[in-house]
């Protein structure tokens, strides 16, 4: 994120933004004076924590295309001369990830806290506030069109060498589940040193591993993302037997029966064939369809600073006779999900 500080001079406040470049050199910009102390520590601390938000929004949040376009509507106003418009949490309710500490801090900075002090600025203040919103907004837009292509940018007092990296205010990112923790479980699973195009490409296999578990619970299913020192780092979902067509009488393991009811959610997935299958030929079922779903890495044998930010994502399904591998895919492929896993991963967006 970029930092906002303010700068004493002379009987004066500069209020300075601050930013990471390549090799974490800082670099700052001007953004406007103050003679009110109180004032200028207001704006500072508002548009911090926008910042904040915003790029971890960016990277990891299903609320940020409305995030950034509620932004661009404070931006309008702020440039005008009328009052800048607040709105409330409401604006939100319809996005998965708004009830994230992220999602909420939007909410709360966006929504009320920013418009209200910006309404408080002079004209020449209200412009140049706004002119360092659009500089910080189009840095975020450079950097989801330039990391995943897997390259790093080109200027090294670029703001895009803060992306996808652990917030320096509040630590947002740092702790908690996916997604509030994301940038921590980065840098648990895979360190610190990395540019920001390596850290998109974890950041693709932890998004992918968050955007499975939740459209798996459309479908009813069990479990979720998890990071540990014995599992590593992995999706252990359970789907239930029934969109199979698999019937288990659990008073007698083998009068479970298998049917051509198979959901269309699962229908023509190899996760399909391959339960069905074990059914079919197993002596007994033993319960729902077990799915491990992780890295390619083997994080027991590999350092976190040796493991490899682009790995692939393996799919195995645990049967009674031990796993089967479905498929081994970029985290990026959608289309490989589906045929692997059914069209139930589409109920829930993977941003690329």
């Amino acid at each position: 994120m970029t930092l906002y500080s303010c700068l004493p001079t002379q009987g004066k406040i500069t209020v300075i933004a601050t930013w990471p470049g390549e090799y974490a050199d800082s670099h700052s910009a001007k953004v406007t004076t103050f003679t009110n102390a109180i004032q200028a520590s207001r704006i500072a601390e508002d548009l911090t924590r926008v910042s904040e938000s915003m790029w971890d929004a960016a990277a990891w949040l299903d609320v940020y295309d409305e995030a950034e376009a509620r932004l661009r509507t404070i931006i309008d106003a702020t440039r005008g001369t009328s009052d800048v418009p607040t709105f409330s949490a409401s604006a939100f309710d319809s996005y998965r990830h708004a009830e994230t500490w992220t999602g909420t801090d939007l909410v709360n900075t966006l929504g009320a806290s920013l418009p209200q002090t910006l309404n408080s600025l002079t004209r020449a203040q209200r412009l140049s506030v706004a002119d360092e919103l659009v500089a910080d907004a189009t840095a975020r837009t450079e950097s989801l069109n330039l990391l995943p292509t897997g390259f790093d940018p080109a200027e090294p007092a670029s703001r895009v060498w803060q992306a996808a990296d652990i917030t320096r205010a509040t630590k947002m990112g740092l702790t908690g589940a996916l997604p509030d923790g994301a940038s921590g479980w980065m840098v648990r699973v895979f360190d610190t040193d990395h540019g920001p195009a390596e850290r998109w490409g974890a950041r693709n296999l932890l998004h992918r591993l968050e955007q499975l578990a939740a459209a798996a619970k459309t479908v009813n299913a069990r479990g979720g993302a998890e990071l540990d020192s014995v599992s590593g780092l992995m999706d252990h979902l359970v789907l239930p037997a029934t969109l199979f067509g698999v019937h288990i009488d659990h008073s007698d393991l083998s009068g479970t029966t298998v049917s051509d009811d198979v959901h269309t959610a699962v229908a023509q997935s190899s996760l399909a064939d391959a339960y069905r299958d074990s059914a079919v030929n197993a002596e007994f079922v033993h319960g729902d369809a077990v799915l491990y779903i992780g890295p390619d890495i083997d994080m027991r044998k590999t350092a976190p600073w040796d493991r490899d930010v682009f790995a692939k994502i393996q799919i195995e399904l645990s049967t009674g006779r031990g796993k089967v591998a479905l498929a081994t895919l970029d985290a990026t492929d959608t289309a490989g999900f589906v045929a692997a896993l059914g069209n139930w991963v589409t109920n829930t967006v993977f941003r690329g």
